[in-house]
């Protein structure tokens, strides 16, 4: 989708969005770029004494974080890779004045400029193409993920690709997600980064315009090939012209305990099996949380439980069919949360919106005519399994006597429950058209009822019916 850039200007400063999502704002953004890039700096100066530090930065095209990379004489070379020529030249001339002409190249840079190699490309390509242990350091400055897309540069292929081209004793820094309002993705992300065999130690920030947009407190992960040690930290040796990295910056480190334990209850995110996109539109329910002050400081820890198996992407279809299905098969088992039976799909659904979707969709089912629907199923019977088309005509029966579903069979009950599902998920995709009627109007879309000048009122009809056709493929036994 097209890149939407957007420059806030302030007495003091400005502040930058890009697709509606704050990225910067320049009375506080020391906070984030200081966290981010200081402390994995100052370690790699720490552990190669004497050695050129060659540092790879990945995204960061405002120059925000090159600035604080250049800070430290012992940095050599920074290679910074970031997709967005847009943002780049912005960071050559908007923001010059606030990175102090990281990017410009121009030899009376304060900076030394000339030590930055800008590449105007994707970042997994690129990393993808280095040989192994090329760099000491490497800074990931990445946007907030709002796509599966997005997800691919933080998931397990892409931090071993990191943790391929890092030196032995290397360090990583990458920024998160919020560790408040996105729970479970900020831990997805943490196991994530320890299923690349890199040990990692998570961080959490209040950064003033952050909170001003709702997103929380802030979350950053500091990692390394070779375990992370406390005491290294503590006397690392940080450039005295820093805004807002304080001496007690590394309290960082200790998270509410109560929510430093929600971070075994998720999976890591693959290219495979995703999910940190799920975890970001369903961030789940937080309020059982304990109010307990105590804190774990992740600097001792030492981890052990990683979840690797592989998990279903539940924001798929036939993976919420499965849910359901599994709903049936335990029925003592209590019913799950709205955001795992009919999950958000987009990054504009909110909890309350999940809510209401389900209570409209009780409504749509019970709109369903049974009677109409299984006769005209059996007009196919030929085309079904013999069983299947029993069971159909018993169900229909059962419904015409006003007997209680419980008492159909289990074959039959899936494929309902699949027909269901496939109906809500296509009324969810195109609303109103499902049906083959109404009108809708949409960010970027319209259309019109059959019986106007337009033809996209079947596209709903259309996703029921290639949905279904697909599910019931997929639900085939042998014994049927």
């Amino acid at each position: 989708m097209p890149t939407s850039l957007f420059i806030e200007h302030a007495a003091n400063g400005l502040a930058f969005y890009l697709n509606g999502d704050l990225q910067f704002d320049t009375a506080d953004e020391a906070i984030y770029h200081e966290h981010l890039v200081v402390p994995a700096i100052a370690l790699g100066v720490q552990r190669f004494p004497d050695t050129p530090l060659r540092v790879l930065l990945c995204g960061g095209g405002d120059g925000l974080a090159a600035r604080d990379v250049l800070r430290f004489p012992q940095v050599s070379e920074v290679a910074l890779v970031d997709y967005s020529p847009e943002v780049l030249e912005l960071g050559r001339t908007v923001f010059k004045p606030y990175n102090q002409g990281s990017l410009t190249g121009e030899p009376q840079s304060a900076l030394g400029a000339d030590r930055v190699s800008v590449y105007t490309q994707d970042a997994f390509a690129f990393v993808a193409a280095l040989p192994d242990a090329c760099f000491h350091v490497i800074i990931c400055d990445f946007t907030y993920p709002t796509s599966l897309e997005d997800t691919q540069i933080y998931s397990r292929e892409w931090f071993q690709q990191v943790a391929r081209v890092l030196v032995n004793g290397g360090v990583m820094s990458t920024n998160g997600v919020s560790i408040e309002q996105r729970t479970l993705g900020f831990w997805c992300l943490y196991q994530t980064v320890r299923s690349a065999a890199l040990d990692v130690k998570p961080m959490q920030l209040s950064i003033p315009s952050f909170q001003r947009h709702g997103y929380g407190d802030w979350g950053f992960f500091l990692a390394s090939n070779v375990a992370i040690d406390r005491s290294e930290l503590e006397s690392l040796s940080v450039p005295a012209s820093l805004k807002a990295l304080s001496s007690d910056w590394i309290k960082a480190f200790q998270i509410r305990q109560a929510v430093a334990d929600r971070r075994y209850a998720v999976p890591v995110n693959t290219l495979a099996s995703p999910q940190l996109l799920y975890y970001l539109l369903n961030p789940g329910s937080l309020t059982e949380l304990s109010e307990s002050s105590e804190v774990t400081d992740f600097l001792a820890v030492q981890e052990t439980e990683l979840c690797l198996a592989e998990t279903p992407n539940l924001l798929a279809l036939d993976a919420i069919v499965q849910v359901w299905l599994e709903q049936l098969h335990q029925p003592t088992q209590p019913l799950l949360p709205a955001d795992v039976l009919l999950p958000a799909q987009h990054r504009y659904h909110t909890p309350k919106m999940t809510e209401e979707g389900l209570g409209y969709s009780r409504s749509l089912l019970n709109q369903i005519e049974g009677d109409r629907l299984l006769a005209a199923l059996l007009e196919r019977a030929k085309e079904l399994p013999p069983k299947l088309a029993q069971e159909l005509r018993q169900l229909r029966e059962n419904v015409r006597s006003g007997q209680p579903f419980t008492y159909v069979s289990e074959h039959t009950n899936e494929l309902m429950i699949m027909l269901m599902v496939t109906l809500l998920m296509a009324n969810t995709a195109t609303p109103d058209a499902v049906f083959a009627k109404g009108s809708y109007s949409g960010s970027g879309s319209s259309y019109r009822s059959s019986d106007g000048d337009g033809s996209f009122g079947w596209l709903g009809f259309w996703t029921m019916v290639i949905g279904g056709m697909w599910l019931w493929n997929l639900s085939k036994r042998d014994d049927q």
